[in-house]
């Protein structure tokens, strides 16, 4: 498998969702894969502790036309989940406390996920639409060794004197796609090995 089209693919899911909502379809009933527990997250991510998750099911919708939503993936769903703290004034969005995300998608088969990666892979135009003008995209690639497939980034996005920095990881195992990351809007840089240890943890929740 090539690991350019993989890298390409996670640039593409990752850099709109440091800043702005990911494109969803309407919730749904079916059952998706599972995310992991707030409990579970909380022991890379202590502060976490007592704190809540919000979660949704959604279909997974393909990439479209000029970085639209496009069709459904037939039989695709895709559960989300953003972990909170238990105090709803704690600051968030550190390095030390950052935002954390985690997303995982269950395909009908291997080949429906494999095809799915490369059809992202092809939307890498796609990953600053609706940031705005005066942007400025850095990512940097790391190993991490998860499932079939998978690779990490350091995604940094700079506008208007701010910076926000995610540390992105995505992961094929089988017909599952998981993506995790932890975010900081503060200047400062989460740590690497914490996110990939939540996409780690997120690979063996989602079966």
């Amino acid at each position: 498998m090539s690991r350019r089209w993989l890298s390409r693919a996670l640039v593409a899911l990752a850099v709109p969702a440091l800043v702005v909502p990911t494109l969803s379809s309407p919730a749904v009933a079916a059952k998706g894969a599972a995310v992991p527990s707030v409990a579970k997250v909380a022991k890379i991510y202590p502060y976490l502790a007592g704190g809540s998750a919000t979660t949704s099911t959604t279909k997974v919708t393909r990439i479209g036309k000029d970085c639209k939503p496009g069709k459904p993936v037939k039989g695709a769903t895709v559960t989300s989940a953003t972990y909170s703290p238990a105090d709803p004034a704690a600051a968030t969005g550190t390095a030390d406390a950052p935002s954390v995300f985690v997303a995982a998608m269950k395909f009908r088969s291997a080949k429906d996920a494999v095809s799915y990666l490369r059809e992202s892979s092809k939307a890498t135009k796609c990953s600053a639409a609706g940031i705005g003008d005066g942007v400025k995209v850095k990512v940097k690639k790391f190993k991490v060794k998860l499932g079939d497939q998978s690779v990490g980034y350091t995604v940094t996005v700079t506008f208007s004197g701010q910076s926000f920095t995610r540390q992105s990881v995505l992961a094929r195992d089988g017909k599952y796609i998981v993506t995790a990351g932890a975010s900081a809007v503060d200047g400062s840089v989460p740590d690497k090995k914490k996110a990939v240890s939540v996409a780690r943890l997120a690979v063996k929740t989602a079966r």
